[in-house]
């Protein structure tokens, strides 16, 4: 455990000085604060729920392209600087390793996911009580607003980009190439966010019985990453979500993590170095 703490907090003080970091976390937080003056193009949604969703979409978009960059780019910069031989070549095992840059940009994630989820936060709060005196004054149903609804949802966030981060390093572990890591991982994130659609074409009648057995596998085999979009219904609905329901979010996240590590660890022990 204290090697795998040590080669975390190295990795993430390596990733905290990457450029890459910087600008999307720039962008992130550029996107949320313009969502207020571009409230006219929310195409008929209500502007503290276009504020949100831009918010929310932001998010997930940066961050899911952070936690697969950089977790391929600080394994294969390990790989390629011969620095991961020398440490396995130490009292470190390569379970520890891999942990320990699993564990590095999680924290990063993290801390990607509290600024950006602040800065939502500040921006709905400064709007909620103008849009609730103009809804006030028009005879409307006033906004409403769960702070700690959306504390909620960016646990519920950096869980589910903790997931991304470990689908990635379990491709990573096996691939031997930067650019087929990255490919592999974007397509495998595409896939877990698009799981709705898959269920739909492995129930659908006029899917062929190999299409249907590809879809069904592919369900089983990847995260349903859509199962955390539940940033509305937290933030800004009054009757919220059932705690069992998202206890059973938090317990399906975890279960996907500690499995995906798993799998991890055994791929990279097989792993010429």
């Amino acid at each position: 455990m204290n090697a795998v703490f040590w080669i975390a907090k190295n990795t993430f003080l390596e990733a905290v000085r990457q450029k890459f970091f910087n600008f999307l976390l720039l962008l992130g937080l550029v996107m949320t604060a313009v969502s207020v003056g571009i409230t006219g193009f929310n195409f008929g949604s209500s502007e503290l729920k276009f504020i949100a969703d831009f918010g929310f979409g932001g998010l997930f978009l940066f961050g899911s392209i952070l936690a697969v960059v950089m977790s391929v780019q600080l394994f294969f910069a390990e790989i390629d600087n011969r620095t991961a031989i020398t440490l396995l070549a130490k009292p470190v095992n390569r379970r520890a390793f891999i942990l320990g840059k699993f564990f590095g940009v999680w924290a990063l994630l993290g801390v990607f996911t509290l600024i950006m989820t602040g800065l939502l936060a500040l921006v709905l709060a400064l709007r909620q009580p103008a849009l609730a005196q103009v809804a006030l004054a028009r005879g409307m149903p006033e906004p409403f607003l769960s702070l700690s609804g959306l504390g909620i949802f960016a646990l519920l966030q950096w869980l589910r980009l903790g997931i991304v981060a470990a689908m990635t390093v379990a491709f990573t572990s096996f691939s031997q190439t930067y650019l087929y890591a990255v490919i592999v991982s974007f397509c495998g994130l595409l896939i877990a966010q698009l799981q709705y659609i898959l269920q739909d074409v492995a129930g659908s009648a006029k899917s062929s019985l190999i299409v249907k057995c590809g879809a069904e596998a592919l369900t089983k085999l990847l995260p349903n990453l859509q199962l955390f979009n539940l940033g509305p219904q937290l933030t800004l609905n009054a009757q919220g979500v059932p705690a069992g329901t998202i206890a059973e979010i938090f317990g399906y996240g975890s279960v996907w993590i500690v499995v995906l590590l798993l799998v991890t660890v055994w791929c990279f022990r097989h792993r010429e170095m």
